[in-house]
């Protein structure tokens, strides 16, 4: 058994880790916060770095000094609300929303590239077919996910985002940025919009590829976490160059272009590229989406084995992979956009208490003792009730119950506004459990 992987396998694994955090949403996300932000990139940058960088780091952080994946943190603990919240956690970010989601922004990317207008449902299905046979390939072997898409997929997406990044920088669109298009302080500005990605939940759920992907290599059992560390370091590296420089290539387009997400990209590149930019941006994002569905199906299939390891043979790894890249594709024949309004919230009210886990693991010096598992447990679920009363204000808007109590309830909470009301909550929930168990 080895100690460590070798610069080459370190790049390759890291490239696979950098490219399913990248995803389609966070190709798509730092060119609007760029051009958003203008002559305050700076310090927008500074609040991404923060929330969308540092803080998912400390979810590989966590599950190094929890010694386990997510599903075997959260069960230390509570048993019952960790397997309860990770199963509903892992069951949103796979076949229900994050999944779809990503088919669905392929299939847009090559209908724009190629301008097919089709009625009709068999395109769909014959295109769902070839996307989610190509993604069950990728995910059919957990030992060899993250080295797969850091030898196939990652080249792409590094070709793209050199070509525009560069380009940018060298002709840039316009040689002055615009100025903010918000009031508030731009930190804050830039740790909400990284915090919206919700990349820490897909750290702690990739985890677990990517320690089979070490195994794999080869690397002893002792040795694992250290070279996991290594791993989301050089991953979540290359994703803070990508970010910070799709930012400055947002803040280049000087306000030039009144577009948003995906068309603001396709514009940007059809400036900077012409009609080969256009074909690039339509590659990288059809294989951005298929790097985050891969990664999304791999890890939450793993976890669910390991949740109905009990059950029998039938609920093997690779039968779960193929049951979630069924139900994916089903769910992506349907109204996708009122899915993802209705269940994008759900995923947003598990983040909090993800964050809640992360950082316990990370910052508690004795994070196995009784006492301080008890303030976590409560400051977890505190979090979990906090974000549960903001979906239901939310859900309350949208489906006009008229619960104007909810609502209330909600807005008297501090921090509620930024939408974190969570954090003044489970915080003294911690800190109450934690005095009344002297023991530690």
């Amino acid at each position: 058994m080895r100690k460590d992987l070798s610069i080459k396998e370190l790049l390759i694994m890291g490239g696979g880790l950098f490219a399913m955090h990248f995803g389609a949403a966070c190709m798509l996300f730092p060119v609007q916060w760029g051009k958003d932000a203008g002559t305050a990139l700076w310090p927008v940058f500074i609040g991404v770095l923060l929330s969308g960088v540092i803080l998912p780091y400390l979810g590989y952080v966590a599950l190094v000094k929890g010694n386990g994946t997510f599903l075997d943190i959260c069960r230390k603990i509570s048993p019952r609300f960790g397997t309860f919240f990770t199963a509903l956690t892992i069951f949103v970010m796979g076949p229900l929303y994050m999944v779809p989601r990503m088919s669905a922004a392929a299939w847009a990317a090559i209908q724009q590239f190629t301008g097919m207008e089709i009625d009709g449902v068999i395109p769909v299905i014959i295109f769902s077919i070839v996307y989610y046979s190509i993604t069950y390939w990728f995910v059919s072997n957990p030992g060899k996910v993250v080295d797969k898409v850091g030898n196939i997929l990652f080249p792409i997406l590094v070709v793209v985002v050199i070509a525009v990044i560069v380009k940018s920088l060298v002709t840039p669109i316009s040689t002055t940025w615009a100025a903010p298009s918000f009031d508030q302080n731009p930190v804050i500005f830039g740790f909400l919009q990284g915090y919206a990605t919700a990349d820490l939940q897909c750290a702690v759920v990739f985890g677990v590829i990517v320690v089979q992907g070490i195994r794999t290599a080869g690397i002893g059992e002792k040795y694992i976490n250290r070279n996991l560390i290594k791993i989301g370091a050089v991953g979540l590296g290359l994703l803070l160059l990508t970010i910070l420089g799709h930012m400055i290539a947002g803040a280049n387009t000087g306000g030039t272009i009144d577009l948003t997400l995906s068309a603001l990209y396709t514009e940007m590149v059809l400036q900077l590229w012409g009609e080969t930019g256009g074909l690039l941006f339509n590659i990288a994002l059809c294989a951005a989406a298929l790097t985050t569905a891969i990664g999304a199906v791999s890890s939450t299939s793993e976890i669910w084995a390991d949740i109905l390891v009990d059950k029998g043979p039938k609920f093997s790894y690779k039968n779960i992979c193929i049951a979630a890249c069924v139900l994916s594709a089903f769910i992506a024949l349907m109204d996708l956009d009122t899915i993802v309004a209705i269940v994008g919230p759900v995923l947003d009210a598990c983040y909090p208490a993800g964050i809640v886990v992360a950082v316990y693991y990370c910052f508690s010096r004795k994070n196995s003792s009784p006492g301080n598992l008890k303030a976590a447990k409560w400051s977890m679920i505190a979090a979990f009730a906090m974000s549960i009363l903001e979906l239901l204000s939310r859900y309350n808007e949208m489906f006009n119950w008229g619960q104007g109590w909810i609502d209330t309830a909600f807005h008297a909470m501090p921090l509620s506004a930024y939408s974190l009301a969570w954090l003044p909550v489970s915080a003294v929930v911690y800190l109450a459990v934690k005095l009344t168990n002297r023991e530690n």
